[in-house]
């Protein structure tokens, strides 16, 4: 081969291999942007998946009902907000018409043009309409509709997003029917409703207010209302509103004069609540007044009334202390005609015939002991006495009578004083005008007063006897008048014993019925309810007290007893001895048929001292 050739051959195969060189340069470039790109399309699919991930999250999130429709708005997909709205699952709403699913028939036609229309709007559009759940309830709801294209532009269906409006709407509906309530009631109202600021300039005044003071609304709107204002209640009524301001809390009961456009003058009342803003402070005052002219006319004239009643009430005081008086004077011929009478019998039937037997007992006892000593004497001088002596001792129980004899003397004694005794608590008893307060054995007073009753206690041909039980409590000495308060236990005692025998006189025992009446009793007890006040209560089974003598069993001259039994001043007396006397209280309780119980309550000291 010659050498031409082979340089022709070398050059052939150095362009070979220079286009080779720059073929396999082309290649790898190509690789490297394929690869690039293959890249890029893998972390925007990644992209793409957490974008689809995160959208999908917000649709099953989203408070408001997410709905996606392709282009025969049949459902594709469904989220739980929706679900909750309408009552259906997305498993039973997939490829179904949402017109023919949750549209009204009366509706069905309007929706499918607003549907049909937002298919042609890029922007979407707004729509509130009523819709049907699956219970059948009808709601209101407002739609947000947007169209839904693919990569190319091409419409692929709708996405709608719906809020149930059916609240709000009643709550709009509710406020309106409020207002317009709230409006005809201020228009119709009799009060004037006002409203200004702080400063005073009026904002707001009801209509009637022209009809109250004669202005338009109109010359006050924008201005003070301080001008119609009597200026002697400017100073009230500016403290008024002013501590509103000052406060920021309501008041009420302003009472001033306004003036009229006629020149006259109207009281009215007013009261006023601020209006705050974010910062507590107050920006307006509202309030409502009312027109009580009339009725300060009518306090006036009260006045009036109230001044000839004083008058009315001095003289009928006078009146009642002249009935004072004379009830004392009845209360002093009352107790003298009784107590009086009787403590003065027995005294003098029964006291100097004691005071004999008592006087001569010590010499009785003198004169037995010296008897006693002598035939002691005898005994021991003359240890063996003749047979007659000794069956004369024998007989009579010498040893015995010289040991009982004084016992005899002693005992005598003892009831001698005893009776003594008697016609002392008798006499003490009887002290009922006695004005000086003394600490005193309570259940002395009644034990005294029941020794004095004693006698009417007793059974006696027609009547059994009253059965008396006591239950005493520990009582310390209580500061009182002790005659005046023995006898308010006189006068309830007394009346107990006269419930007891009406009642055994109007109770009659039949053969057949073979009922038995209760035994009659009287029940007292006392004690301390506390460390400064006492109780005694005196309670009987008697015949009861009816509702009609309730009422006026404390006043006085009041009786129900029969003519020349009762003045009708011993419970009204009672009552003021407890009450004025003493500052304690005299109350009963009685059922009408089951007996009484009164019951008394004084301080253990008086205010006064001993």
């Amino acid at each position: 081969m010659s050498t031409q050739v082979l340089q022709e051959e070398l050059t052939n195969l150095r362009n070979y291999v220079e286009r080779l060189e720059t073929a396999l340069s082309l290649s790898s470039r190509s690789i490297k942007q394929q690869y690039k790109l293959w890249v890029n399309f893998q972390r925007t699919k990644a992209e793409l998946k957490e974008s689809q991930e995160e959208l999908s999250i917000l649709v099953e999130r989203n408070p408001l009902g997410v709905i996606y429709l392709n282009t025969a708005f049949e459902v594709t997909r469904w989220n739980p907000a929706a679900e909750a709205i309408f009552g259906y699952t997305q498993e039973e709403v997939l490829n179904r018409n949402v017109v023919e699913l949750i549209v009204p028939e009366s509706a069905k036609e309007l929706v499918n043009q607003i549907l049909s229309v937002s298919l042609q709007q890029q922007s979407g559009n707004r729509s509130t309409n009523i819709n049907i759940t699956k219970e059948s309830r009808i709601i209101t709801c407002k739609w947000y509709n947007t169209p839904l294209t693919d990569s190319n532009g091409k419409l692929t269906g709708l996405l709608l997003m719906v809020e149930d409006v059916t609240s709000y709407q009643e709550a709009e509906v509710a406020l309106a029917k409020s207002e317009a309530k709230f409006r005809s009631m201020v228009e119709n109202a009799n009060d004037v409703i006002y409203s200004f600021l702080p400063d005073g300039t009026l904002t707001y005044l009801s209509p009637n207010f022209t009809d109250i003071f004669g202005y338009e609304v109109s010359e006050f709107i924008g201005k003070p209302f301080t001008p119609i204002i009597h200026p002697d209640d400017l100073e009230v009524c500016s403290a008024f509103f002013d501590k509103i301001v000052q406060t920021g809390k309501k008041q009420a009961g302003l009472e001033l004069r306004t003036k009229c456009k006629d020149g006259s003058y109207k009281w009215i009342l007013s009261n006023s609540s601020p209006i705050l803003n974010a910062d507590g402070e107050v920006v307006e005052l509202q309030g409502i007044t009312r027109d009580i002219t009339e009725r300060k006319l009518a306090e006036e004239a009260q006045q009036q009334s109230q001044a000839q009643l004083r008058q009315q009430k001095l003289a009928l005081e006078q009146t009642l202390q002249e009935l004072k008086h004379t009830q004392t004077q009845l209360i002093q011929s009352e107790k003298m005609s009784s107590l009086g009478q009787l403590v003065a019998g027995v005294a003098h039937e029964i006291n100097n015939p004691v005071n004999f037997i008592y006087g001569n007992i010590v010499h009785a006892h003198e004169y037995t002991q010296e008897l006693l000593k002598l035939i002691q004497l005898y005994h021991i001088h003359y240890p063996n006495p003749i047979s007659e002596i000794q069956a004369q001792i024998e007989h009579i129980d010498l040893d015995f009578l010289m040991e009982d004899l004084p016992n005899l003397i002693s005992s005598m004694k003892v009831g001698a004083e005893r009776i003594r005794e008697i016609i002392t608590s008798l006499r003490t008893f009887s002290r009922l005008d006695e004005a000086e307060l003394k600490l005193t054995n309570i259940h002395q007073g009644i034990d005294s007063t029941l020794m004095i009753l004693k006698h009417r206690l007793k059974a006696k041909a027609n009547l059994p006897k009253i059965m008396v039980t006591r239950e005493y409590g520990n009582l310390p000495l209580v500061e009182c008048y002790p005659g005046q308060l023995n006898q308010v236990f006189m006068n309830i005692l007394a009346n107990a014993i006269d419930a007891l025998e009406d009642s055994i006189i109007n109770t009659k025992t039949t053969v057949e019925s073979k009922h038995t009446p209760d035994i009659p009793r009287i029940h007292i007890s006392t004690e301390m309810p506390n460390p400064l006040q006492v109780i005694i209560r005196i309670a009987d089974n008697g015949v009861g007290i009816s509702e009609k003598v309730k009422q006026r069993l404390f006043d006085p001259f009041y009786t129900t007893k029969d003519i020349g039994k009762g003045t009708g001043l011993g419970l009204s007396i009672s009552y003021q001895i407890i009450t004025e006397r003493h500052g304690g209280t005299l109350n009963f309780i009685s059922s009408f048929g089951q007996g009484t119980e009164f019951i008394i309550l004084i301080p253990l000291y008086q205010n006064k001292s001993v």
